[in-house]
């Protein structure tokens, strides 16, 4: 199976290039991050020409989640067990049979928040979700339960996963504590599948718009796959495509690729 993760800024202003991407690639299930739609505008009817059903978490304007899917997918939750209290729409969790395990795994899409400036609310409502989010996946994970968590983690893991540390020195998404929560999962056996898979230090899935970032190269690695160490052990590849930041009107993030 193949699954794909992508923050596409905006599924309705991005179709034209999520349909190009679907032809060439044909993943089984992608997993979608910053829609800023509800759902009654989503593109369903594209999506379903191409073999895909929908299943969405919307939200106006902002945030969003979406799964799509070749096989009918069983939805969980829409929103994280331990933060019902949530309003946003940034969490979407299925389960699909594996038959390679001959099991049920939880597949999970997230939008974390990105949590600047840091001086602000903003940041303590972003550290507040990641614990709160920990706390359940810590939860199926002491389950034997086997995890992929996909999606826009809004986290830079290290310094070498940032064109320039310096410039990212007061931002949310590499800030002390951000990375501590991110390393409890790690620490509890999660793979960081792009870190382990692909070679180099300059593995960046984020180019921003200001200042010509695509063009001089200088990027982020905010967005991931985490996996337990059963779904680790029969991965077979895993790839950035940049192919789609390059394209005109392009979303400022580009998908990420795991095959297993």
């Amino acid at each position: 199976m193949k699954f794909t993760t992508w923050n596409v800024n905006s599924i309705n202003a991005r179709i034209d290039h999520l349909i190009k991407f679907i032809k060439i690639d044909q993943s089984d299930v992608y997993l979608l991050q910053e829609l800023k739609c509800i759902e009654e505008k989503f593109p369903k009817q594209e999506i379903e020409k191409l073999g895909y059903k929908s299943y969405v978490n919307g939200q106006k304007a902002w945030n969003g989640v979406a799964f799509l899917s070749k096989k009918p997918l069983n939805i969980l939750n829409n929103n994280i067990p331990t933060f019902k209290e949530d309003d946003n729409s940034r969490f979407l969790e299925a389960e699909i049979i594996l038959e390679k395990l001959n099991k049920k795994i939880r597949l999970i899409n997230i939008y974390l928040p990105n949590g600047n400036p840091i001086e602000t609310s903003k940041f303590d409502y972003k550290i507040e979700w990641m614990k709160k989010f920990n706390k359940y996946i810590l939860d199926l994970y002491n389950k034997n339960i086997p995890l992929i968590i996909g999606g826009d983690f809004n986290v830079i893991p290290n310094d070498e996963d940032v064109y320039s540390p310096e410039n990212f020195k007061n931002d949310a998404c590499a800030h002390p504590k951000t990375r501590e929560q991110f390393r409890v999962l790690l620490n509890t056996g999660f793979t960081d599948t792009v870190k382990y898979f692909i070679k180099g230090n300059t593995n960046w899935t984020f180019w921003g718009y200001r200042g010509g970032g695509w063009q001089k190269g200088n990027g982020l690695r905010i967005d991931h796959f985490l996996t337990t160490p059963e779904l680790t052990d029969i991965i077979k590849d895993v790839k950035i495509n940049r192919d789609p930041r390059s394209w005109e009107k392009a979303s400022d993030h580009t998908p990420v690729i795991l095959e297993i």
